[in-house]
């Protein structure tokens, strides 16, 4: 009787055995078949369907030579001219061809359509399950004004894609509200009337007050600071490295502005704008002396930008302006210039730019009014001169 129960123990302790191999087994397999949940995913919507798609393909070169073995993906959307509209999945590799795995193809499609721009990032998201997400908007981009004049087809909020563009409010619309960060690798999107529309959609940004030369972003060296589990540390980071490339250039490539902004902060600047513009009701405000932001002179019909501080210190009281100044500090965690912008001088950088309105601009008013940060921070009021 002893001798057949320990038969039995060992007939039981070989058949758990084997059922504990089945199951590794088997979990090994579907674990092959599951994407593996990464600490971060940075989705990049490149429009390119005109004339940065040169561009663009370099761009997505640099992302393959500047991947590594890191605890993320870097996942891009590329609408780029002659080609079909794809998500990729960047994967390391120095050779001057596109290597990295596309992980899904669409028909024809308009990249600046905010229905598409919806669904690409739903799909984004979809194709990489990641406990948090960073997001870089790449195309051209004019500030806040959607130019749908015949006269402003020149201007939009952001992206072209045969001539269409997506103004500001789509764009609120369509972005993803579960981003850690989101970055503007696009021309003169560091302002405050862009910011203060998107201040509920993400906790951080990081844009350009100016333009941003055609270059781009140099991603070769700053992928592993876009996937920092830290986004602030991480976003200061590639804006320092952003500034040490323009700054090593020669001539009007030494170009650079980047600035991060505490999206939380929005509200308390355009409240301190209002308490000093409504201090001094009836003021005509004057911007011939204040830095100029849009430096790019063989620019048409592009939107007027200046220094938000400098344009307090040249049209307030002093403790007015450093009412402002200790807000601004607030909300722009980290701000990089280079000392000109292409041959320009950069007298005054607070790491914002702001419209100043002028008469012979009324084209801009009616639609500068409708922006959230015209209506909060009562500027508004400045346009009632021109009336």
């Amino acid at each position: 009787m002893k001798n057949r129960n320990r038969f039995l123990e060992k007939r039981s302790a070989l058949i758990s055995m084997v059922l504990c191999l089945l199951f590794l087994f088997s979990s090994c397999q579907k674990g092959e078949e599951i994407d593996v949940l990464v600490s971060k995913s940075v989705l990049v919507y490149m429009s390119a369907n005109n004339n940065l798609a040169a561009e663009a393909m370099d761009n997505i070169n640099q992302m393959e030579s500047g991947f590594g073995d890191f605890d993320g993906k870097l996942i891009v959307y590329a609408r780029v001219f002659g080609q079909a509209p794809k998500i990729y999945e960047i994967v390391h590799d120095r050779s001057p061809r596109i290597v990295s795995k596309v992980l899904k193809s669409y028909p024809e499609h308009n990249a600046s359509d905010p229905e598409v721009m919806k669904m690409v990032f739903r799909d984004m998201q979809d194709l990489s399950r990641s406990e948090s997400y960073g997001a870089i908007l790449w195309s051209h981009a004019t500030n806040w004004h959607p130019g749908t004049e015949k006269k402003m087809t020149k201007l939009k909020s952001f992206g072209e894609d045969g001539g269409k563009t997506m103004d500001i409010m789509d764009l609120k619309r369509v972005l993803p509200r579960n981003l850690d960060y989101l970055i503007f690798d696009a021309c003169s999107m560091g302002s405050v009337e862009v910011l203060y529309e998107l201040r509920d959609i993400v906790p951080l940004v990081l844009a350009s007050p100016t333009e941003v030369i055609s270059v781009g972003m140099p991603y070769d060296r700053i992928v592993e600071f876009l996937l920092m589990r830290d986004s602030r540390e991480g976003l200061k980071r590639a804006a320092q490295l952003y500034y040490e490339f323009y700054s090593r250039q020669q001539g009007q490539m030494q170009s650079a502005t980047f600035s991060l902004v505490d999206m939380g902060e929005m509200d308390n600047l355009a409240k301190a704008m209002r308490e000093v513009i409504e201090k001094h009701p009836g003021t005509v405000v004057h911007r011939e002396s204040v830095q100029r932001l849009d430096l790019d002179v063989n620019a048409v019909n592009t939107v007027p930008a200046f220094d938000l501080l400098d344009f307090c210190a040249k049209n307030y009281p002093r403790q007015d302006y450093e009412m402002v100044r200790q807000q601004v500090n607030r909300t722009v965690l980290y701000k990089v210039n280079t000392s000109h912008f292409l041959g320009t001088p950069i007298n005054a950088f607070s790491g914002l730019s702001c419209y100043i309105p002028s008469r012979s601009e009324s084209r801009f008013f009616k639609y500068y009014q409708s922006l959230n940060w015209s209506r909060v921070s009562s500027y508004f009021r400045l346009f009632q001169a021109y009336s």
